[in-house]
């Protein structure tokens, strides 16, 4: 009989531990993955430009003018003057989505990876460099 309450008081305290462990591993797992890759929902921390995609944005090469590029993905998210490299820098997405949308939350920490895509022009709107990738910052 103390044989089998001795029994039972493991089996419950194995199980309650279990599920702390368990409760605590999803905790940790939330933040490991701030500003990290979320395999489910990759762009779920990037801002688009109203009429960009990544796959428009995959057309885009530098040597490319200002006014095509804006006819492949419309209207950049954001446009920036350099007027000492006389240089203009254009963004079609940017980081911060879920900080900016409460209602939409895929990580504690509200902060994940997300894709850059921009392009710049040297003084005659002539693209000489063009980026997309991934940023963990």
């Amino acid at each position: 009989m103390k044989n089998q309450k001795l029994s039972f008081v493991f089996k419950s305290l194995s199980l309650i531990f279990g599920v702390f462990l368990l409760f605590l591993i999803f905790i940790m797992g939330g933040f490991i993955l701030g500003e990290g890759y979320n395999m489910f929902n990759p762009y779920a921390d990037t801002e688009f430009a109203k009429d960009y995609s990544p796959e428009k944005f995959k057309m885009v090469q530098a040597g490319m003018t200002m006014k095509e590029i804006k006819m492949i993905t419309g209207e950049p998210l954001n446009s920036v003057y350099d007027t000492a490299k006389v240089m203009i820098y254009h963004s079609y997405t940017r980081d911060g989505y879920i900080r900016r949308n409460p209602d939409v939350n895929f990580a504690l920490t509200g902060d994940l990876a997300w894709y850059g895509s921009s392009a710049e022009y040297d003084k005659d709107s002539i693209a000489v460099k063009v980026y997309a990738g991934w940023h963990y910052d």
